[in-house]
């Protein structure tokens, strides 16, 4: 049988140079679209970097874009790839590093993840800066900024495209609803591999086309996945699953909790620290 490549999408937008933020120093061991979002370059201006494929139609966010990308690449729900990785256009990398991504993803068998961002990134996130030391760290999501997701759950993700312009909230709640069902359950943040994401994260300050903030579609995005699990067959979802992953609402953070279980992990963290310390 033969071992399936993988996709890289990377967003463009149309005007600056393409793949500006990529450092193109070695030869790429995975397939290339370039997903010019305006909908007014030609595939000309790309010809130079011998993507395998290029899509140019008009989206406003992630969500459109994995939609699009979805509606391009299945239209026969055929599968072709390992893992699609669906990269943001400020984010700093190059081949080597998205070869030897990949590479990691495979050795260690995993089903979701995301490479680690630098501490000098524009983040939400505290959770995904770079830790030393560390070659995968396993988590139970990965942000949408720069996915990596096995073929079938890149698939899965398109009936719930329409939610959500941002693609806010398919990240944190329906992704591992879907990796449940799937029986695709490893998610990790590589930390041998460090991105950094160059512009200030501008998606929380916007109402999009359909009238909505992204509070709001996160939440129409964490009520889709409960009725995805009530519907699903007993035994694939555990309540502390439900508990954990759905009810919880990452984005106001008035979960006591949840404050409490950070809290336990902070003092944890330094106390490793302070033990590391004395042996410098």
């Amino acid at each position: 049988m033969t071992e399936k490549k993988s996709l890289i999408v990377i967003t463009w937008d149309g005007v600056s140079k393409p793949l500006e933020y990529i450092l193109q120093d070695t030869q790429r061991n995975f397939d290339l679209l370039i997903f010019d979002h305006s909908a007014k370059a030609s595939k000309e201006l790309v010809a130079h970097l011998k993507p395998e494929y290029f899509v140019s139609t008009r989206t406003e966010n992630k969500g459109q874009v994995f939609h699009e990308t979805n509606k391009y690449l299945y239209p026969n729900n055929e599968e072709r790839y390992e893992y699609i990785g669906v990269i943001d256009d400020d984010i700093y990398s190059s081949y080597s590093d998205l070869n030897k991504l990949i590479f990691i993803g495979q050795i260690n068998h995993l089903d979701v993840f995301q490479p680690s961002i630098t501490q000098d990134s524009y983040h939400d996130h505290q959770r995904y800066i770079h830790k030393p030391g560390i070659q995968i760290h396993e988590t139970n999501w990965v942000e949408i900024m720069c996915p990596f997701y096995k073929e079938a759950i890149f698939k899965a993700i398109q009936p719930y495209c329409p939610l959500t312009v941002s693609g806010q909230g398919i990240d944190i709640y329906l992704i591992p609803c879907l990796q449940k069902i799937l029986g695709l359950p490893k998610t990790a943040v590589v930390h041998a591999i460090q991105i950094k994401h160059c512009r200030p994260v501008q998606s929380g300050n916007k109402i999009y086309s359909n009238g909505k903030n992204n509070l709001e579609e996160i939440e129409d995005v964490r009520q889709a996945s409960l009725a995805l699990v009530a519907e699903t067959k007993l035994g694939v979802f555990d309540d502390e699953f439900i508990k954990t992953t759905l009810e919880i609402n990452h984005f106001t953070r008035n979960n006591f909790q949840v404050k409490w279980n950070r809290f336990k992990t902070l003092i944890k963290n330094l106390h490793l620290d302070l033990i590391k310390s004395s042996y410098r």
